[in-house]
């Protein structure tokens, strides 16, 4: 029999992990957004809603943070290192794809480099997602090879059932520690679980050997007049993670700052000597592309991209990636 969590006991369950000592980060409305933020109750959580506006990625990666702090004076130079960069975390009820992103932006951080920022807010959270139950027509995770109700990055499962409870499937160690804490909250019985169908739109094999040998390709030009290079794909896409350091000084002293950064944008590659080698807004579309289904895939065998739709939701003059896509594996 599997394990439920009914849905009266959502309340208790947050209670629970924030009297544990966990901070609890959900799904809740700001204004016309969905996005993910603390919450103090389950009263918070945002009803149903295909997906967040944008992903939990920023309680991870934060789009600004201080790395550094200095001070300076006549005779020294002082370092303030900042300290208790992660908080015990339970992300609750994020889309599979939204965990799916984990895996993959963490051969990043952890590459040539050990970001210690990421990796202890990383080990810090424990994620419990909640499987798709409506797509709409933005969805594309089953063309990416994974599903509505993937457990790639999850450490427990959600799954709702008819009677409006969830199946509670621990995934990872991390969720049966979960698990044990809360136990006396589920139990024993079969629910029918429902899980939306999103249909595949193209075939992913059939991309990349495409990007291998058009790197020229008109294709760019054509379907990049319309990109304005304004970074919103990037800045709500679970995957991305560029960034850029940036030292904000005063006179004694100042702070260095690590900023979420786009290949989209103009500047992303301007050298010191006035060169930009993608100097035209098509380069810079077809970088984004090459980057998340030809090179990523090259460096670390994963596709850079988990089909949440978001960029498609949010670009303002409809750079439809999927459609993009579809046109390829053509």
């Amino acid at each position: 029999m599997a394990r439920v969590l009914r849905a009266d006991k959502l309340g208790t369950l947050v209670e629970k992990l924030k009297a544990a000592g966990y901070r609890v980060v959900a799904p809740k409305r700001e204004g016309e957004l969905v996005l993910f933020r603390e919450i103090a109750s389950a009263n918070e959580i945002a009803g149903e809603v295909v997906n967040t506006d944008k992903s939990f990625k920023e309680f991870l990666f934060p789009c600004s943070e201080k790395i550094l702090g200095y001070r300076l004076s006549k005779d020294k130079a002082e370092l303030d290192e900042p300290a208790d960069v992660a908080r015990k975390t339970v992300v609750l009820g994020c889309r599979p794809c939204d965990a799916a992103s984990l895996p993959i932006i963490t051969e990043v951080f952890k590459w040539d480099y050990q970001d210690e920022f990421f990796l202890k807010r990383l080990e810090a959270t424990t994620v419990v997602s909640s499987a798709c139950a409506a797509c709409d027509s933005y969805c594309f995770c089953t063309s990416v090879g994974l599903a509505p109700n993937t457990k790639q990055g999850s450490d427990v499962l959600l799954t709702k059932t008819a009677d409006g409870g969830f199946v509670f499937e621990a995934v990872t160690p991390k969720g049966e520690a979960l698990a044990g804490q809360v136990a006396d909250l589920l139990t024993e019985a079969a629910g029918q679980a429902q899980v939306a169908e999103v249909k595949p739109r193209f075939d992913l094999a059939k991309v990349k050997p495409w990007l291998d040998r058009s790197f020229e390709n008109p294709f760019w030009r054509e379907n990049a007049r319309r990109c304005l290079g304004c970074g919103a794909c990037a800045f709500v896409c679970p995957t991305c993670h560029c960034f850029d350091i940036v030292d904000e000084a005063q006179f004694n002293a100042g702070n260095r700052m690590k900023n979420w950064d786009s290949c989209g944008f103009g500047l992303f590659t301007l050298h010191t000597s006035g060169h930009n080698p993608r100097h035209s807004q098509d380069q810079r579309w077809r970088q984004r592309m090459m980057h998340k289904f030809k090179y990523y895939v090259e460096k670390f065998q994963k596709t850079s991209c988990v089909g949440c739709g978001r960029c498609m939701r949010t670009c303002p003059v409809d750079m439809n990636l999927a459609e993009m896509l579809t046109a390829i594996a053509k």
